[in-house]
């Protein structure tokens, strides 16, 4: 292994962040990452935030079992789960999509994602993972404030990836392959696919905006509820440990709140 100091002198020597400002960053991450996980051990599977740890999330074994596996009926999900699954390891952004699925649209909490990642990844960081994901279920202290539709053919343009992970849907038209739901009964019928039988039915069948609107307002109730605890601007506050800090420890801090949740709660 080597060491994140030597990595980050190697780097520097090679002119890194005229190379890469985002392999310099993730240096930067990792040392956040660990400085959380030192000062929050219970990071893992406790919120940052303290009020959010009474968010009400989703309870269905069904669901998160289907996630798991790769079986969501859609396309972009499964191909990632379904990698990670067999070779331990899934890309960046596709770890993104997965996680915001999870997260937004089954509205089931962070903490089984964490667990799921920490237990299959070749790669697994305890501070990185648990760090991302508490991000990704908006209790840790970074918001992500973007969501990667698992529709998004940014993320896999011409369906290799998917046909790669998904191959019962290899048949398929590139405009279909994210959405197979979408295609005709011919289309289907000549790639050699049946819903419900060769590939599953999707697990939601309700819009994203809704299935999002429905996650947001989770959250806001229980910023709402378990209050307050925001500044005059809305933004979350945090007490942040003794020794974590040159000059604020033990005193309430100031976090990242994406501006959706300020707006609607800041006091009056």
């Amino acid at each position: 292994q080597l060491s994140p100091r030597r990595v980050l002198s190697d780097a520097n020597r090679r002119g890194g962040s005229t190379v890469s400002k985002t392999f310099m960053r993730r240096l930067v991450w990792r040392d956040l990452a660990y400085w959380q996980l030192h000062h929050w051990p219970t990071m893992p599977r406790v919120p940052i935030r303290p009020q959010y740890a009474h968010q009400v999330w989703r309870s269905d074994s069904a669901m998160l079992r289907a996630w798991q596996q790769g079986q969501t009926g859609f396309p972009l999900v499964d191909a990632g789960m379904r990698q990670l699954w067999q070779t331990g390891w899934m890309q960046q952004s596709i770890r993104m999509v997965t996680a915001c699925f999870l997260t937004e649209y089954l509205n089931m909490s962070w903490v089984h994602g964490a667990s799921w990642y920490h237990d299959t990844l070749v790669d697994a960081d305890l501070a990185i993972n648990s760090m991302m994901w508490q991000n990704a279920g908006k209790a840790g202290m970074d918001q992500w404030n973007f969501t990667l539709l698992p529709t998004s053919k940014a993320q896999d343009p011409n369906g290799e990836y998917t046909r790669t992970w998904v191959p019962e849907l290899a048949r398929l038209p590139n405009k279909y392959i994210l959405a197979p739901w979408t295609a005709p009964d011919q289309v289907l019928q000549q790639a050699g696919i049946t819903l419900g039988t060769t590939y599953p039915h999707r697990i939601l069948d309700t819009d994203f905006q809704e299935l999002k609107a429905q996650n947001r307002s989770a959250i806001l109730e229980t910023r709402r509820l378990h209050g307050p605890a925001s500044d005059k601007d809305g933004y979350d506050i945090v007490t942040v440990p003794e020794g974590s800090t040159k000059g604020n420890d033990g005193q309430p801090m100031r976090v990242y709140t994406i501006k959706p949740y300020r707006e609607v709660t800041r006091p009056s």
